[in-house]
């Protein structure tokens, strides 16, 4: 029957296999578009309103592709024209760039950033808000990439698709709170920069209010569309949200993140003073640069673990190849940017600021400042230092072993290969791996043995243990000299881990952070190592346990010594 919903997917159809490229097809896929959103009220359908976006998004892809091939402004007009619609009908990705339509392509905010934010599911993740897919969305990217800006862009979108609702707004300081009203007020009220009121017409604006940091759409009542407020103002009886609850930095900086104190008020205050004030069915945006596990994004994601409807991105400056993972097309950050900040910082400040690894520096077991370390030669040593370490030029007194075995999920094999001279042990090489392919992963382990030719390795002996013990036997049978035994380990990790630190710091020596890189298994090994804090919990363990294992097999070989009790001369 003409206007049924069988009756336009049979006309899409139709023109869909006919194809895109001609102008005629695209006017008429618009028309068509148009119609039903007419005969369907898409913000009252949503099963028509995802079926006519995805035509819609096929059709401006389409028309865009011609529009670079033929240089038509008539295909680019129905770009835009598509891009519209979505707009006004909740699809985030164009909103976004709608909203810079009228601006040059230079000057755009999304664009030039459009492809970084989409490969890393930024994007996607505040469509999924918007279709109910999430309910909370952590985001976690370095300094200066843009996060604050998006709220912004987001929010004005937000506002228009839902005049009638109310936000909240928050952050560290009233500062950032007062630059993120500044930000949606200019692009509602600049139609020369954007297209606001293009893609809602209808939506007017009724109210601001400079120190409250309030706008307001539509209708006047108690509670604002948007209310911008900083995590210490008084959110008493300021607001509810029912619709998005959104976060930026609400961290102040280092001095608050090295102080669990603040951080446990900061807590309080967002459980007590800002999460309170969702109704029922608000969403809720976190963004902020990772300081601290123990920061609002650490303690939501151990709150929501597990949960389908959470998610949480972190987006490292540099990738595991040590790439830049913010190349924009227009003012982006060079793999030289960011190195050159990790010149001037320390390792932890740098893993945390631009890395997203919240490392507790309080509690940590085995700062890197503290290991002792090696070079296999002079020629390695850089020219202006004056104090170093050589590798010994003789044959070592015995070579050891130990293996923290991967039994599943996401746990790391670790198996450091140790040199001893005297009471040092060199450690030349690592096996860090959490490579779920076990047979690749025992061949690996197989050829770190064969090439050192250990006398003794130990492999824990847990689930894992005992099969992953065998076959390496198998594997370096008759190519190396090597004893394998397994050992079951009673003993709480935790307290092995403390009670053999010091040792570690004592005896063991480790590459310069100049012989290796940080994605090589050395390079995650130390990163492991130098990591683990007895303050917070850590995602893995498996380098600093093995350390610990090789001083308790070390101390098993030699023995201890007895104590004894005798009378005492004084």
């Amino acid at each position: 029957m003409e206007g049924s919903m069988e009756w336009y997917k049979g006309l899409f159809q139709q023109i869909i296999n006919d194809g895109l490229k001609n102008k005629t097809n695209q006017r008429d896929c618009l028309d068509l578009l148009l119609n039903m959103r007419e005969d369907f009220a898409f913000s009252e359908n949503k099963e028509v309103r995802d079926y006519a976006m995805k035509i819609s998004k096929y059709a401006h892809e389409m028309a865009g592709y011609m529009a670079a091939q033929t240089g038509s402004g008539e295909f680019d007009d129905f770009y835009w024209k598509y891009l519209l619609l979505e707009a006004q009908n909740y699809q985030v990705d164009s909103g976004l760039l709608y909203l810079e339509k009228n601006r040059l392509p230079k000057e755009r905010f999304y664009e030039p950033r459009r492809e970084v934010f989409v490969r890393h599911q930024i994007i996607q993740s505040l469509q999924d808000l918007m279709d109910d897919k999430l309910d909370i969305f952590g985001l976690s990217v370095p300094p200066g990439c843009g996060k604050s800006t998006l709220e912004d862009f987001f929010l004005s979108l937000v506002g228009g698709w839902f005049p009638n609702d109310f936000n909240l707004s928050s952050a560290h300081s009233s500062i950032l709170t007062r630059s993120l009203y500044d930000g949606v007020l200019e692009i509602i009220n600049d139609p020369v920069e954007y297209t606001w009121h293009e893609i809602f017409p209808t939506v007017q604006l009724t109210n601001t209010n400079a120190k409250e940091t309030t706008v307001n759409l539509e209708r006047n009542g108690r509670f604002k569309t948007w209310t911008f407020r900083s995590i210490d103002g008084s959110l008493t009886g300021a607001t509810r949200c029912n619709r998005f609850l959104t976060a930026d930095d609400l961290v102040s900086g280092i001095e608050e993140a090295l102080n669990k104190n603040r951080l446990e008020t900061l807590w309080t205050k967002v459980v007590n003073d800002l999460r309170s004030r969702r109704l029922e069915g608000c969403k809720e945006i976190y963004i902020a640069t990772r300081w601290s596990v123990h920061d609002p994004i650490g303690k939501l994601q151990q709150l929501y673990e597990g949960n389908p409807k959470a998610k949480f991105i972190a987006i490292p400056a540099l990738d595991e190849n040590g790439e830049s993972n913010f190349m924009f097309t227009v003012n982006g950050f060079s793999k030289k940017y960011f190195m050159d900040a990790k010149e001037s910082m320390d390792d932890i400040s740098f893993n945390c600021l631009y890395q997203q690894q919240p490392i507790e520096r309080e509690g940590l077991l085995l700062p890197a400042s503290e290991l002792r370390r090696f070079f296999f030669s002079k020629d390695q040593v850089p020219e202006k230092q004056i104090q170093f370490t050589i590798f010994p030029d003789r044959e070592p007194d015995a070579i050891w072993g130990v293996c923290d075995t991967k039994d599943k999920g996401t746990d790391f094999e670790s198996l450091p290969i140790a040199y001893q001279f005297g009471e040092d042990f060199y450690i030349p090489a690592v096996v860090f791996d959490d490579n779920t392919d076990y047979d690749t992963l025992d061949r690996k382990t197989a050829d770190i043995i064969i090439e050192h030719n250990p006398h003794n390795v130990r492999f824990e002996s847990n689930q894992a243990g005992g099969r992953i013990a065998d076959n390496i036997e198998k594997l370096v049978k008759g190519k190396c000299r090597t004893s394998i035994e397994t050992k079951y380990t009673t003993a709480n990790k935790e307290t092995k881990i403390l009670v053999n630190a010091d040792w570690i710091k004592k005896h063991c020596l480790f590459l310069d952070p100049s012989l290796y890189t940080p994605k090589s298994d050395y390079g995650l090994f130390m990163g492991n190592v130098c990591s683990y804090t007895t303050k917070a919990k850590v995602p893995h363990d498996d380098g600093i346990d093995s350390l610990s294992m090789l001083a308790e097999y070390v101390h098993d070989m030699f023995g201890r010594k007895e104590s004894r009790i005798v009378r005492s001369p004084y």
